[in-house]
């Protein structure tokens, strides 16, 4: 008698192929890239999977944590990954190396990027940063590549302050660098910063008109929040820009396995956001639709019209036009 043949999948099933049915039953397998485990992020990832799988029994979603959003990318292009997490800058490195294929599924949360300068250096404005100390994010990360990429559209050349994000804290304080960029969630300075703020006072420099059009124009992806007066004493409202964590596939994936990805994950909403205080509020489809200039997966653009929203052509993918 021939023993059926079992599947052993690896514990973050980096080898997996992207759409395997188990040996067990007709379940289609799909493995989702998500964040670090250790990434605040990772919890969103979770409530995703078990929201899409809750409602689908024929999907089996598993996340995986192939280390950041730049691995979750490489993978899905090479087929090893359903869906996964990533950030506009990738997608447009991807497009610019002349891969096509990337659909966007949805955009969940913009990570705010905020520049603070020390308020006794006088800058209200970023291009008052030319020829001063500034530190422009990690070294490495989305937040300094986009950064870089503004400062280059502005035509300004500050003196970068290169380092990790607590020595440029530091040098916030000792004056060694005047102002810097970091996320914040909502309106509020994050903690680090908040702190400094206590000894050093400091004060947003936000983008103005003018400046927000031509770093759209380089930037096409990027997009731009307003900030509450009073994130420190007397400050008034103003302008960031802000870098969105969302969810791609390729435009291999079916049109059918895609609908039931996102109506699963917006059926599920509510449990994603009491996983992820961030989602609360957050109209997915409206971003979705309104956040990039990147084309949505076919099946996306199905469920959203289902649901009442109006996809405009210009983010329809090519094989719908």
């Amino acid at each position: 008698m021939r023993l059926p043949k079992i599947l052993v999948w690896p514990a973050i099933l980096l080898a997996a192929l992207a759409f395997t049915s188990l040996a067990s039953a007709e379940t289609l397998q799909l493995n989702m890239g998500g964040s670090t485990t250790t990434s605040g992020y990772y919890p969103y990832y979770t409530a995703v999977a078990n929201s899409i799988n809750k409602r689908f029994k024929d999907l089996n979603v598993t996340v995986v944590s192939p280390g950041g959003f730049g691995n979750n990318l490489k993978m899905l292009m090479n087929g090893d990954l359903a869906f996964g997490g990533t950030a506009p800058h990738l997608m447009a490195e991807a497009q610019e190396k002349g891969y096509k294929k990337l659909r966007v599924l949805w955009w969940a949360n913009p990570a705010r990027q905020n520049v603070m300068a020390r308020k006794d250096a006088n800058i209200t404005n970023f291009n008052q940063f030319d020829g001063k100390t500034f530190h422009p994010g990690m070294t490495g990360s989305s937040s300094q590549k986009t950064m870089l990429n503004i400062i280059k559209a502005l035509g300004i050349k500050p003196k970068l302050y290169l380092s990790d994000p607590k020595d440029a804290l530091n040098a916030l304080k000792n004056g060694k660098c005047l102002g810097q960029i970091k996320s914040i969630s909502g309106d509020r300075l994050d903690a680090a910063t908040a702190e400094v703020n206590v000894t050093t006072p400091l004060w947003p420099v936000g983008w103005t008109d003018e400046q927000r059009k031509k770093i759209k124009a380089a930037i096409p992806w990027i997009n731009f929040e307003q900030v509450k007066a009073g994130i420190v004493k007397d400050a008034p409202a103003y302008w960031l820009h802000v870098i969105w964590v969302g969810f791609a596939a390729t435009s291999d994936m079916s049109e059918e396995v895609a609908y039931k990805i996102v109506k699963g994950m917006w059926e599920g909403i509510d449990e994603q956001r009491i996983a992820f205080k961030a989602m609360k509020g957050r109209d997915v489809p409206k971003q979705a639709i309104e956040a990039s200039s990147f084309p949505l997966h076919a099946g996306a653009v199905k469920y959203y019209r289902e649901i009442g929203y109006k996809v405009p052509d210009s983010m329809l993918p090519p094989e719908m036009k």
